[in-house]
């Protein structure tokens, strides 16, 4: 093995390492990553980033922009409601549910699809008494067996698409993945219908369940005529320094402040909400002159005075791996976290001292102009209550209904190629104002972008060192035992594997070269084993890691990490099985 091999073997295990640790965020990583192999002299720039001058990477930002536009016309929300029965059926629901979501991910990035059904799907579970970890699973494996079906449904797809053209491969048409991406979906829609609704679990909403436990950590103080804080102000009286518990809202009058001011002057008879350790509230009351609310001093119930809201953190959110108490998030969002949900438990003491990453689920009290003044801050998105109120042109929609026809029409035909439609999209959407051009931008992923580029510049050093043909040595040697069948499948596990360790796209473009070189090793058509990465790299039911959408419903439906190993076990066998027999089919 060479110097240069060795060198990037090490980068690679060490990127690996950082990106299971979730030291840092994938994007970062990987940039790192390629940058440690421009220092080392592996790659010179121009070889390290010609990734960004792929035209998938570029078409993958054109469609954000148009499932941007997609999601803000409400047309998502109005068809699943449409869609949607009474029906308590749990099987028949969630066929209702996969179905369409699916069918939309075949021409729409599936992340925004995701996030914007969210709240919708929980709420009409909630409405008709239904646990939403009963549905959020199935929506997000749903939109991931979609993107399988055209050659636009997902990223993966187009990554793999810009790594055949650079090879000088004719690449794929928009439908040449159906062969695979339909079967997929419809073995996944019956498996959820058979069995797997059965493996799903049964979690409380998590709204639902703060309201329930409230008067466990929710304790209402009245000030006393003598207490030494009244005529002082919050900043004065200390009460943004508090250890185990944070004032969360004033009450005067029966008229709620909140969020309070540091400089909001406490007056007697004030009734001031904590949230947080019992025993650090106990301590506080006797010190600064607090007794205890009663009855008569209005109702118990926090959430009869303010609204409260849920919001979750996406894997691109700026407040990522931040203090929540260095985000000053009380001040910048006038509003107050009273719990934060994390992998399936619910802490609501100490908050403060919380490390926000994704998938992280956020209790927030506010104003009821709360979601309409945030509503589309990157920094999270909006699970419930939510309210629907677009006002989008019947022209808009129409347009919008034309694009997605004439993309379908002119890839049948082939008539351009999907980087010039997805162009010609984004053009129509800009000339007719349907988008702005800030819109546009803020639109695009960026994180994916970056990570998109910096990938295929790492599958590059991958290729140009030889370690995919190391790696696809020892991967046909199998070969003589098993034959092109067992290839085939080891191939696959690897790169599923992969793809739970670290994400959908930096695994295609690590495994495409490897998988290129086994094809040329077996002498069969490349494009069987860059379907085979498109699909493993996308199939990612194993964990929340894996694929975006998976991170989206981790927090809302109040998941665990087992949740996912335990329903999608069953389905990535299923999934891979028909892949591989197909791919063996085609290859015949």
């Amino acid at each position: 093995m060479s110097f240069e091999a060795t060198m990037l073997g090490i980068i690679i295990i060490c990127m690996f390492i950082v990106l299971v640790k979730e030291w840092l965020l994938p994007e970062l990583a990987v940039f790192l990553a390629l940058a440690a192999i421009i220092l080392a002299g592996i790659l010179s720039p121009e070889e390290a980033l010609n990734g960004f001058s792929n035209p998938g990477v570029h078409t993958v930002a054109f469609l954000f922009i148009l499932g941007a536009a997609f999601s803000n016309s409400g047309i998502l929300h109005e068809l699943i409601y449409r869609i949607l029965s009474k029906s308590n059926k749990l099987p028949h629901i969630l066929v209702r549910v996969m179905l369409p979501v699916s069918a939309l991910s075949a021409f729409m990035n599936n992340t925004p699809i995701v996030t914007m059904l969210i709240p919708t799907l929980q709420s009409w579970a909630i409405s008709n008494n239904i646990k939403p970890s009963k549905l959020l699973i199935p929506l997000s494996y749903g939109a991931i067996l979609g993107g399988t079906i055209t050659l636009i449904g997902t990223s993966t797809n187009l990554i793999v698409q810009g790594l055949l053209l650079d090879k000088g491969l004719p690449g794929f048409h928009l439908f040449d993945f159906s062969y695979f991406g339909i079967p997929l979906t419809l073995a996944g829609v019956c498996y959820f219908f058979v069995a797997g609704h059965r493996l799903l679990p049964n979690r409380v909403h998590n709204t639902k369940q703060f309201k329930d436990e409230e008067h466990l950590h929710i304790y209402k103080f009245a000030v006393e005529k003598k207490s030494p804080i009244a005529g002082k102000t919050i900043n004065e009286a200390m009460l943004r320094n508090l250890n185990q518990i944070f004032l969360v809202e004033i009450i005067r009058n029966g008229r709620k402040i909140i969020p309070d001011p540091i400089e909001e002057i406490i007056l007697a008879d004030d009734i001031l909400v904590f949230s947080g350790n019992p025993q650090g509230v106990t301590d506080i009351s006797k010190n600064l002159g607090l007794s205890p609310v009663k009855k008569s001093h209005g109702d118990n119930s926090l959430t009869d005075l303010t609204i409260l809201y849920e919001v979750g953190i996406s894997g691109n959110s700026p407040l990522v791996n931040q203090k929540i108490k260095d985000i000053h998030f009380r001040s910048k969002f006038n509003a107050a976290i009273v719990a934060i949900k994390r992998k399936g438990i619910q802490f609501t003491t100490g908050i403060g001292k919380y490390i926000i990453k994704p998938g992280d689920t956020l209790l927030v009290i506010a104003k009821r102009d709360f979601e309409k003044t945030w509503s589309k801050t990157e920094d999270f998105y909006f699970i419930s209550p939510v309210q629907y109120k677009k006002n989008i042109s019947t022209f808009s929609r129409t347009v919008l209904c034309l694009i997605l026809l004439g993309i379908i029409l002119f890839s049948i035909f082939q008539l351009l190629p999907i980087f010039h439609l997805a162009l010609c999209a984004t053009v129509i959407l800009l000339t007719t104002n349907i988008m702005t051009v800030s819109a546009a931008i803020k639109s695009i992923n960026w994180n994916v972008i970056i990570l998109m580029g910096c990938s295929i510049g790492i599958g590059k050093a991958v290729e140009i060192t030889g370690l995919a043909q190391i790696a696809s040595s020892l991967l046909t040697m199998v070969q003589s035992n098993f034959g092109i069948i067992g290839t085939m499948i080891i191939f696959y596990i690897v790169t599923t594997a992969l793809t739970e360790i670290l994400n959908n796209l930096a695994t295609a473009a690590l495994m495409f070269p490897i998988g290129f070189s086994i094809s040329q090793h077996l002498h069969v058509d490349p494009a069987a084993f860059a379907m085979i990465t498109a699909i493993a790299a996308s199939c990612s039911f194993l964990s929340p890691i894996g694929y975006q959408t998976n991170m989206l419903v981790y927090g809302p439906g109040g998941y665990r990490f087992n949740d996912y190993l335990k329903v999608g076990l069953p389905l990535s066998f299923i999934c891979m099985s028909v892949t591989i027999s197909i791919a063996y089919l085609k290859l015949l």
